[in-house]
């Protein structure tokens, strides 16, 4: 950053550009202002930055403005150079790149490299020798590091053997403008060193600095003694594609170890070398990362067609059998034959769409209308085989003329996985009855079968072909309901996929969660480390970084005392054992260290999904239960008053049978003794279960 400084009486002052300055007399339009000099103009001289380069421009075409002893007279202006001297009335200006009035020995930056600050003495190039090989065998130490934490530490703890600090300070710089302390070194204490005011001007001015009176220094801005002591220091940035993401800070407790400017040369070169290894290191880290993703990926897909070729050879040897036993089936009596190849047709079907599966080249399904009379007579038509074969009787209302709309795949089949398994328990002369009704854009086949039958439980082919159809079913009093699109504008929504929450700002751990996500059928959805507002959608799971965010502690508790969060697994990934007891106090479910592979977290995070099935499960028995325990306690506790109510009720009545009003709390209680069999009717109800997974109290 360039400053102008100038000279009042003894005092010498300091003025920093940041941006486009005017120079004059008046205070209210001018940066710099300097009111008692009567032989300034109003607005004297402007000073601006062009293409990396500042330039003056006068602006008084009377007293004018002198550059160097000569006056500007260029229209656009002259440019500066670190040290030229600017007139301007009586007001004379020092022009410098950095700060001014550094004497280099006491303070000092930006400084050359090694070979510039050396002196021609012998001694000097001893000392220069020796410091190269300091600065060698510091940097093949670096590089002997493998472990990323590691060479950071490494870092601060040769820097401080090589310069002979007393202590030592690796900070980085926080997405806020802030400072953390990743790691120290050396006799620390609580309070003392590290001025921040120190680490902001070595940030802002981009350059390693040395100070050998850090109280007296006119750079810090007067620091405290809390931030500062009386010994020496040495600063310096680390510099990451242009941008500065942290500094090197060392020094001395005691006065009498100054520092000097060649130590400073080599504390500047040793940071830049360490800042490359760094660089380099996690690009290595990010490439292998990648490339093992890389891997991971074409050996899972290696795995799949190979899992598919297996799945395609056993549905082909599966074929000539089943044709077989079509044949044998020719000759089996009427009924038997007859169900048994509608069987043998079901099993053909599902082979075919086996087959059809895994075909990514094949283009989706289309959806179609499908005459009701057209469904009902196929569905009818494989049913009666298994009624005629149970002895039971099929009674069917006559189909609307009306179409519904299949999504595609085979809906026939679906359907009969779904009702089949009933008509197998069907009894000798028992009956079963089909009719059709609308409701709301949806066809409703309602089938009434006889009492004693268990709820369809369908397999996961049949629940996902009727997913896919847009069919839906529901099981109550004996009959099964099939809901049945009437149009593509009455399917019902498609639900949404559970979300995987990550908090990482490791760009490369994306691409191992989403291959993660999309095998566990979840949607992953980056976080940042403070929690949204809510209100959220519902997370599954929760992924926390430890070494991509800066505070996982607080990262986990404030997800955790989030109302979306509070029941949600929290898994942290790439913690160590010494962090991992802070981690679960803060809420955290469970972990994974550096290094895990796709198998290890995926199989994580299906643990962690039936835990919180079973937990659950197990909170909604414990919620039915006691519900239940509370009904039976209403129904004792009024029960008890209410029979003494009703008996001196029935006393009076008999005293005075024409009082109305007796009548009318007769009723009363006999409606609180209907409500009282409700409460009974809670406890021994058995629950009623849903194709979605839900249960219900059936009450009447």
């Amino acid at each position: 950053m360039p400053y102008l400084s100038w000279l009042e009486g003894s005092q010498f002052m300091r003025h920093a550009i940041q941006e486009a300055c005017r120079v004059g007399r008046d205070p209210l339009v001018c940066d710099l202002a300097r009111p008692t000099q009567a032989e300034l103009s109003r607005i004297h001289a402007h000073i601006d930055r062009i293409g990396g380069i500042w330039w003056v421009r006068d602006l008084d075409s009377a007293n004018g403005t002198f550059l160097n002893g000569q006056p500007l007279n260029h229209p656009q202006g002259n440019a500066l150079q670190d040290g030229d001297e600017l007139v301007m009335g009586g007001w004379h200006l020092t022009f410098t790149d950095g700060f001014p009035g550094l004497d280099g020995t006491t303070f000092a930056e930006r400084v050359g490299d090694l070979f510039q600050e050396v002196g021609p003495e012998p001694a000097q190039a001893m000392v220069l020798v020796r410091s190269i090989e300091l600065l060698q065998r510091s940097t093949e130490k670096l590089l002997q590091q493998v472990d990323f934490d590691a060479m950071v530490k490494g870092l601060l703890n040769e820097s401080l053997l090589l310069l002979n600090g007393d202590r030592g300070f690796l900070v980085m710089k926080t997405e806020e403008g802030g400072w953390r302390t990743a790691h120290r070194v050396g006799d620390v204490q609580e309070g003392i060193g590290l001025s921040r005011s120190v680490l902001d001007y070595v940030a802002q001015e981009q350059t390693a600095v040395m100070s050998n009176q850090p109280l007296a220094d006119p750079r810090f801005g007067g620091v405290s003694l809390v931030e500062l002591h009386r010994g020496s220091l040495l600063c310096a940035p680390m510099v990451d594609e242009g941008e500065i993401h942290g500094a090197l800070y060392l020094d001395r407790e005691s006065e009498g170890r100054p520092f000097s400017r060649f130590d400073l040369a080599v504390f500047q070169a040793f940071v830049r070398l360490g800042s490359m290894t760094i660089r380099q290191a996690t690009l290595i880290r990010r490439a292998l990362s990648q490339a093992e993703q890389q891997g991971e990926l074409l050996r899972l897909r290696t795995e799949r067609q190979r899992e598919f070729d297996r799945h395609g050879e056993l549905l082909a040897a599966m074929a000539a059998p089943l044709r077989r036993i079509q044949s044998w089936s020719e000759v089996l009596p009427e009924s038997t034959g007859e169900a048994i190849r509608s069987q043998l047709e079901q099993l053909t079907t599902l082979l075919e769409h086996g087959s059809r599966e895994g075909h990514t080249d094949d283009p989706p399904m289309a959806g179609r209308p499908l005459p009701m009379d057209s469904l009902q007579e196929e569905l009818i038509r494989r049913w009666e085989s298994l009624l005629r074969l149970r002895k039971a009787r099929l009674r069917v209302a006559e189909a609307p003329h009306a179409s519904v709309w299949i999504a595609g795949g085979p809906l026939v089949a679906a359907l009969a996985g779904l009702v089949e398994p009933l008509l197998m328990q069907l009894q000798e002369g028992s009956a079963v009855s089909t009719r059709w009704d609308q409701e709301r854009g949806t066809w409703i086949l309602r089938m009434a079968l006889p009492a004693g039958l268990q709820a369809p439980i369908p397999d996961p082919w049949t629940k996902r072909m009727l997913q896919d159809a847009g069919v839906r079913w529901h099981w109550a009093d004996q009959t099964l309901d099939l809901f049945l699109p009437e149009s593509p504008g009455t399917m019902p929504e498609e639900p949404a996929r559970p979300l995987l929450g990550l908090v990482s700002d490791e760009l490369n751990l994306l691409g191992l969660f989403q291959t993660v996500a999309e095998a566990g059928d979840l949607m992953l959805h980056p976080l940042e480390q403070e929690p949204p507002p809510p209100p959220l959608p519902k997370f599954r799971f929760l992924v926390v970084d430890v070494r991509g965010i800066r505070d996982p502690e607080g990262c986990i508790r404030a997800y955790r005392h989030h109302p979306s969060f509070a029941t949600t697994p929290i898994l942290v990934v790439r913690c160590s054992e010494e962090e991992t007891p802070r981690l679960i106090e803060a809420g955290a479910t469970d972990w994974l260290a550096e290094g895990f592979r796709w198998e290890a977290l995926h199989h994580r995070l299906q643990v962690l999904r039936g835990h919180t099935e079973l937990q659950q499960r197990a909170l909604a028995t414990e919620r039915l239960e006691s519900f239940r325990q509370m009904a039976g306690t209403l129904k004792h506790e009024i029960n008890n008053p209410l029979a003494i109510i009703s008996m001196q009720v029935e006393m009076l009545q008999r005293k005075y049978p024409e009082e109305v009003k007796l009548a009318k709390i007769g009723e009363m209680v006999d409606r609180i003794q209907a409500l009282v069999q409700v409460l009974q009717k809670m406890r021994d109800t058995s629950t009623e279960d849903y194709a979605d997974g839900s249960s219900i109290l059936k009450l009447g």
